[in-house]
């Protein structure tokens, strides 16, 4: 019986490793996603590897105003719960993210971003029949080669974050809703203005009222800097971040050069 079982697993990798079964399993997929939350999201390839984990390529979601919102060369992953996965909680172990591309943006005249719109289409509103809320969560996260974005087409400089040759490794990530948190491990970039990280610890939390890095440790090639900074807002402020969102920052034991 377990040889029969073997054998029937290889050829299920074997069969699921052809190029055309992958692009289908990925137009099926995203296709039922689609139809059901009425979202933009497209993925070239789904493959099982033999350990079990699930690898997607070239995955593609569009925001509202046909934008990208996030791009991803290749996602490896493992599903804790094809059952969670199916009533639409996203529960994943270990996940490996390659080329990534996110844009969070606010479009000018506007105070939710192009995230909240996203998120919003798994909350009550969308076409299913029971009331659900969006949950995505994994126990450990990385992304090589990333790219992040933080933009608000309200503010003379539209531009509050960028973020380029992204590395990071986060534990215990939870999106639920809106909200986002996690325990940041490594966190290094090139900032927009050329500002180097060599690398950033902290306990992070997103929400719709605030953002903030606790417990926060950052390096760069001259300075070191340790406290936490909390933002405030309201989604209001969020039109004039510059001068309406309250910055609350505490270090201590840091050397700065100037």
């Amino acid at each position: 019986m377990v040889a029969i079982f073997i054998l029937l697993f290889i050829i299920l990798m074997l069969i699921i490793a052809i190029p055309s079964v992958q692009t289908y399993l990925g137009k099926k997929a995203t296709t039922r996603i689609n139809s059901d939350f009425g979202t933009r999201i497209n993925i070239d390839k789904i493959g099982l590897k033999f350990n079990g984990d699930v690898e997607l390529k070239n995955v593609y979601i569009e925001d509202y105003r046909k934008d990208t919102l996030i791009n991803v060369k290749e996602l490896n992953t493992s599903i804790l719960s094809f059952k969670n996965i199916y009533d639409g909680k996203l529960t994943f172990g270990d996940i490996d993210i390659f080329d990534l591309t996110f844009n969070i943006k606010i479009y000018e005249g506007e105070s939710k971003s192009n995230l909240d719109v996203f998120i919003a289409k798994f909350e009550a509103d969308n076409p299913q029949k029971e009331e659900q809320s969006f949950l995505l969560s994994s126990s450990d996260v990385s992304i090589y080669d990333g790219v992040f974005r933080m933009i608000n087409e309200n503010n003379q400089t539209p531009t509050i974050l960028e973020f380029n040759k992204l590395y990071m490794n986060a534990t215990n990530l939870v999106i639920e809703d809106s909200d986002i948190s996690a325990r940041i491990n490594t966190f290094a970039f090139i900032d927009g203005r050329g500002l180097v990280i060599k690398n950033m610890v902290t306990d992070f939390e997103y929400g719709s009222d605030h953002f903030s890095f606790k417990d926060l440790n950052i390096t760069t090639p001259k300075s070191h800097l340790k406290g936490e900074v909390i933002f405030t807002y309201t989604k209001e402020d969020l039109k004039d971040f510059t001068n309406k969102v309250k910055v609350v920052a505490n270090f201590e034991d840091s050397e700065i050069l100037l």
